[in-house]
């Protein structure tokens, strides 16, 4: 598909296998909690078709009960590895006016971190329950797949920005509706579905290589 002229005024960005290069999030927390061997029983239930992802990630998070919510952040440098150059792209993007946005159905905790430490506008992530200190097990409210495009859709609400004048990056197939709702998108060392869904696709270990793409 050909990259048109838009001129883009938002760059939203998923999490897992996007930015988040060697695990998912909620593997991350579950590795947290000790509960690896549960972890990959539920994948191979999943994997068998007997229940759907989300219905794994509702059983997964049963497995976190109880993770002090502090060590989401102190502990990620140890566990996860991020694509090359996060910083210098939202910098550029930043020196652009060009808003940015983390959208993951994976957990909020998780992509808040992420927010923090290399300032991105806003960050949506599924609702995985907590206390204040402590998870609880449960997730509130999972965005699946649809439920990014809603997240992308209210946050141009409140900036009072176009889809149309958005740019989408990530990797799989709960990236798709987005894809297709955004001006240009960029699939990421995605799945073939993503790749044939994007404006773009690219294979690269430096979030730097988009660039090129988003000019207006």
């Amino acid at each position: 598909m050909e990259i048109l002229s838009i001129k883009i005024n938002a760059v939203c960005f998923d999490m897992d296998g996007t930015l988040v290069r060697n695990t998912d999030s909620v593997k991350y927390l579950c590795e947290l909690s000790g509960h690896m061997d549960a972890f990959d029983k539920i994948n191979r239930v999943k994997s068998q078709g007997k229940i759907s992802w989300i219905e794994a990630d509702h059983l997964k998070a049963k497995l976190i009960e109880g993770l002090d919510l502090t060590r989401v952040e102190s502990e990620f440098e140890g566990y996860i590895h991020l694509i090359q150059n996060i910083e210098p792209v939202l910098t550029n993007l930043k020196e652009r006016r060009i808003r940015t946005v983390l959208i993951t159905a994976g957990p909020v905790q998780v992509a808040r971190v992420l927010e923090k430490r290399f300032g991105f506008d806003s960050a949506f992530g599924s609702q995985y329950e907590d206390n204040g200190t402590k998870f609880t097990g449960r997730i509130v409210h999972h965005l699946g797949s649809s439920g990014k495009l809603i997240c992308l859709r209210n946050f141009c609400l409140d900036n009072n920005l176009s889809l149309e004048n958005c740019a989408a990056v990530g990797d799989s197939e709960s990236d798709i509706d987005i894809f297709r709702a955004c001006g240009k998108s960029i699939a990421i060392n995605s799945s073939r579905a993503a790749a044939e869904a994007a404006s773009k696709s690219i294979i690269t270990d430096d979030l730097v290589d988009i660039l090129a793409f988003l000019q207006d």
